[in-house]
């Protein structure tokens, strides 16, 4: 039994060693469950020598079952009890096993752990990241209506120019270095332009074009591109158009708001015109802190240091590959399909899928070392708090409403806030003042709205207990 430190400190290796008279009672116990199944000549199955028997079972296939058998006994008895709470383990990651010395004599077994990560951060109290405009465009109007009306919108033929959400029919056919390539082409192929279906810049090309012309696309495939032949390649796409079909909203009167009901605030078109604006200002605000968060945790990562375990690495890029496995299957594809298709391999998915972990595993260690400095840590009274104030609200059992708000959510949500918060502060406070500003006219919006459908609730539960006791 041995403890011992990787050179740079980022796994635990612990080594055990099963020997002698353990080890041999081990491998004759699994030599007799095997022999069980062995059919000789003259015998019936099972009944034959054990000496006979084990002649006729490979020494491979005696060591895997032996091992298979023991490992798990072996890690609770013997490794476990070796890790220590100052061993600072990484969170949420198997330990890797390899079997490094193996005879008739001893096994030798070998389990690394994987350590949480040594974290030198950057500078993150001055950084450029800086908070984008926070006025809102006439475009960003249009799209949160279009957002807005999505289920009411009539589809009209158009012979008009391409723009934003109209529905494209056209065929298209790529070429690389003059060549087509597999899965480059199609013919009637429907869009919508903004759905970002394509690769970057393809669908923007397309804006100003009418039915009937024909345009080159010149275009580049991103570096980290799924399919690794085409990943980083110039490319020209020709694609002719068909038809086009132009969104056509319904007249916003007080009739059609008064069927669609949008909420209890919204009887005329003024108050949907606040409404919509309302919902833009929401969006902007959250696409603002993503965008400033992204930013600034890019910035702060070039100037700091993360050295962890490859293992942590690896079992990410895993899971990323699974989930990948499930939504190709999910639009009936296999694995074996997929990598015809795209002309890779398993392994340069999974490289791929190794370079993205690494990202954002790195981002998200350096998330967490803001939190630890700047204290900004989650506690259960908050939590407990917050529960206590939904359920006073909506009139529900404390363990109703944490169903609903589990802590991790609670906390996610929270820290997301307090890190946009101090890094904008330390950052940015001018443009965060006016964020704040405008988040108190959203969240007041909503308030209201919130006291009014809760009062309604209670108007109606009221009246239901009195029904009942007539």
């Amino acid at each position: 039994m041995s403890r011992k430190f990787n050179d740079n400190k980022t796994e635990l290796i612990i080594d055990y060693t099963l020997e002698g008279a353990e080890w041999e009672e081990a491998l004759n116990k699994t030599r007799k469950i095997l022999a069980k199944d062995i059919t000789i000549p003259g015998f019936r199955k099972g009944k034959a020598p054990l000496s006979e028997a084990i002649k006729r079972i490979s020494l491979v296939k005696i060591f895997d079952k032996t091992i298979s058998d023991n490992i798990d006994d072996i890690y609770r008895k013997h490794i476990t009890t070796q890790i220590t709470n100052e061993d600072m383990l990484a969170d949420n990651v198997r330990p890797k096993f390899d079997v490094v010395n193996l005879s008739l004599e001893k096994v030798v077994f070998e389990f690394i752990f994987p350590l949480f990560p040594k974290i030198t951060i950057g500078n993150y109290k001055k950084i450029q990241a800086k908070l984008d405009s926070l006025t809102l465009s006439k475009e960003e109007l249009e799209e949160t209506k279009h957002q807005l009306l999505t289920n009411y919108v009539v589809m009209l033929d158009s012979n008009e120019a391409i723009k934003w959400n109209d529905q494209v029919n056209f065929d298209f056919t790529g070429y690389i270095d003059n060549e087509k390539f597999e899965g480059g082409e199609a013919e009637k192929f429907d869009l919508v332009i903004g759905s970002n279906q394509f690769i970057p810049g393809f669908e923007e090309k397309m804006i100003g074009l009418k039915k009937g012309e024909t345009k080159d696309l010149h275009l580049t495939f991103p570096k980290e591109y799924h399919a690794k032949n085409l990943a980083g390649k110039d490319v020209i796409f020709k694609v002719t158009i068909h038809n086009i079909k132009t969104p056509n909203y319904p007249e916003i009167n007080e009739q059609f708001l008064q069927e669609i009901k949008i909420n209890p605030l919204v009887k005329t078109p003024a108050d949907f015109d606040k409404y919509l604006e309302i919902t833009a200002l929401k969006n902007k605000l959250q696409k603002n802190k993503t965008n400033f968060i992204n930013s600034a945790i890019e910035e702060i990562t070039s100037n700091s240091k993360v050295e962890m375990s490859e293992i942590i690495v690896d079992q990410t890029a895993n899971g990323y590959y699974r989930d990948f496995l499930t939504q190709i299957k999910q639009r009936g594809v296999s694995e074996k399909e997929y990598i015809e298709f795209s002309k890779t391999t398993k392994d340069e998915i999974l490289d791929l899928y190794k370079k993205e972990a690494t990202k954002n595993l790195i981002k998200s260690y350096i998330y967490g070392k803001i939190v630890d400095e700047e204290k900004l840590h989650i506690s259960d009274e908050e939590y407990d708090k917050r529960i206590k104030q939904l359920a006073d609200l909506y009139g529900l059992k404390e363990d109703q409403i944490k169903t609903f708000v589990p802590f991790k959510n609670f906390e996610q949500e929270k820290l997301a806030d307090r890190i946009f918060d101090k890094l904008a502060q330390l950052n940015d406070p001018e443009n965060l003042k006016k964020y704040h500003e405008i988040q108190k006219e959203v969240d007041d919006y909503h308030s209201e709205i919130e006291k009014i459908l809760v009062a309604e609730a209670k108007k109606k539960s009221a009246q239901e207990k009195v029904n009942k006791e007539k």
